[in-house]
């Protein structure tokens, strides 16, 4: 018997709703189905997972997933859905084809990103967006001294720099002017937020690169952790002065489900294209 885990969107009762019926539906077709709830840790063993929301949900559900190899398949509930792969109407067809085996997964790079702090790694986070180091209660620009595999690279005085994979290429990274890759590229883009000297078009280095952020805080805040680092616009970690924020290659990918023969191009297109009113 196949193994389904279904992760909704506790935030919107439709995602919820909808968890109940898509379960109910895929018990009959003889699947053991979890509905997972906020706090849960999924199995290592399930075939596949379903996400309903939007690409949030999805960030989220690739790190309670992470390491376990399990492909996600998002119903979109929320707005843009670049990751999500259908809507929910759309849901039952999709559905079937996955349980025939008429579907793909694409592998999608994501990142690790370590904060140390007097030599000594103190967190760590995985990403499958960005790591955006930024100035956040700082009421000024600050100093993010870049070194790429221990070589001084670049000094960037700005609001901040987004470290991001090609799947995050089309979030933060592009609000800020930085280049689109393509999601299943071994790239990595590290684009500056206002920065005073540093070019003004981004840096693409390779996957495997190690990138250090070492931060430098002037003056009166020198002492206080006024800096922030932001994964997936999910999490946050206060900065100080003198701490590093080192990302590289994290050991797992993500797997994401595709159905249709819909290409990145096309769905990017369609993305771009809505506004805020029709998304």
């Amino acid at each position: 018997m196949k193994k389904v885990a279904i992760l909704p969107n506790y935030l919107k009762d439709e995602s919820i709703c909808f968890a109940k019926k898509l379960s109910d539906y895929l018990e009959k077709k003889e699947y053991d189905v979890k509905i997972l709830g906020e706090d849960d840790s999924p199995d290592k063993d399930d075939d596949f997972a379903v996400v309903l929301g939007g690409d949030g949900t999805i960030l989220r559900a690739c790190k309670k997933f992470y390491g376990t190899k399990t492909p996600i398949f998002g119903i979109n509930f929320g707005h843009m859905g670049y990751l999500t792969e259908c809507l929910p109407d759309e849901a039952w067809e999709y559905v079937d084809k996955i349980a025939l085996g008429e579907y793909r997964t694409e592998k999608r790079m994501m990142i690790e990103a370590e904060v140390i702090r007097d030599e000594k790694t103190i967190r760590s986070f995985v990403a499958l967006n960005e790591a955006t180091v930024y100035r956040a209660k700082l009421m000024k620009a600050f100093g993010m001294k870049i070194s790429i595999n221990g070589k001084h690279t670049e000094t960037v005085s700005g609001d901040g720099v987004i470290i991001a994979t090609p799947t995050g290429s089309t979030s933060y990274n592009l609000s800020a002017g930085g280049p689109l890759l393509t999601p299943t590229s071994d790239n990595v883009v590290i684009t500056p937020i206002a920065s005073k000297y540093f070019p003004q078009s981004s840096l693409v280095v390779s996957g495997d690169d190690t990138i250090d952020v070492k931060v430098k805080i002037d003056g009166l805040y020198e002492n206080a952790a006024f800096a922030s680092l932001e994964i997936d616009a999910d999490e946050a970690f206060d900065l100080c002065d003198g701490d590093t924020v080192r990302i590289k290659r994290a050991e797992h990918e993500a797997a994401i489900i595709r159905v249709s023969d819909r290409s990145f191009y096309q769905t990017l297109r369609d993305k771009l294209s809505k506004t805020d009113f029709d998304a």
